[in-house]
């Protein structure tokens, strides 16, 4: 034990030990015990009076000498330019920021509010819609082949019908085409991927104004004023009708051939479900 290690323990200074060992004074009464108790011995044998006895296990070690060294890192803070609405994130890179800008129709007005995400959230939402688009188109399809296939049979028994009743064998190959034209009209209406279902909107719904007309104020004319007005209500239903008709018609013969481009589009990617 050097001295430095001794004068530690007995809370004293190096050169008082060295005095000691010098013999140039002597410890007092107290720090003879203590020095006893730190070398596991008795003051008999630290004085000399006795001799030690056999030690029957080595003596501990010295303890290390433990050095604390305490550092201070700064660390400096970027400043925080934007904090995503969705995770309440901070967002310290412009790289990283995202700004979308949704648009709200009323009317004739149109009004837009602009969100801020982080590039986590923004993959997650677009993975998320592309998820939801692809099980709408996979829901489409089902319900297309289904409603498609009830409306080729309903077409089919009728025909099947009309063709018994009235014996007219020539009529079978339209009874062949006509229910594949209604089911491919009615699988591309529902697939919503093609331009059939605007096609037969915007002919089912064409309609004539109804004029003006000119009526006088007595029995004769208001008489007169009905009989047009029912005429002009019974050719707008037939009007309507003939151009229900006509819409089936053509938008049916187009179906034929825009059916095996929309299913395939459907297949290949379900998630593009707008024309």
């Amino acid at each position: 034990m050097t001295q430095k290690a001794l004068a530690d323990k007995l809370f004293v200074s190096a050169q008082a030990v060295s005095r000691w060992e010098n013999g140039e004074v002597e410890p007092s009464l107290g720090t003879i015990k203590e020095m006893a108790k730190i070398f596991g011995i008795s003051t008999d044998v630290l004085l000399g009076l006795a001799e030690p006895e056999q030690e029957t296990e080595p003596a501990p070690p010295p303890e290390p000498e433990i050095v604390v060294k305490t550092e201070y890192v700064y660390k400096e803070q970027k400043p925080v330019l934007a904090v995503c609405e969705q995770c309440n994130r901070p967002i310290y890179v412009g790289g990283d920021i995202v700004r979308n800008t949704k648009y709200h129709y009323s009317g004739k007005s149109r009004t837009s509010t602009q969100h801020v995400l982080c590039k986590e959230c923004d993959e997650k939402n677009k993975k998320q819609a592309h998820e939801t688009a692809v099980e709408r188109g996979l829901t489409l399809r089902r319900r297309s082949l289904v409603w498609g296939i009830l409306g080729a049979l309903a077409v089919l028994g009728i025909m099947i019908g009309v063709i018994a009743a009235n014996q007219l064998p020539s009529l079978i190959p339209l009874a062949i085409v006509l229910p594949l034209a209604i089911f491919a009209l009615i699988s591309c209406c529902i697939l919503q991927n093609n331009f059939i279902g605007d096609l037969f909107e915007s002919i089912a719904l064409w309609s004539f104004r109804m004029p003006g007309i000119i009526f006088s104020w007595d029995l004769d004319g208001f008489i007169w004023l009905i009989t047009i007005k029912l005429t002009l209500a019974i050719l707008g239903i037939l009007a309507s009708i003939a151009a229900f008709a006509l819409a089936i018609a053509v938008s049916g013969t187009l179906s034929l051939f825009v059916y095996p481009f929309a299913i395939y589009k459907n297949v290949k990617h379900p998630e593009k479900n707008d024309d």
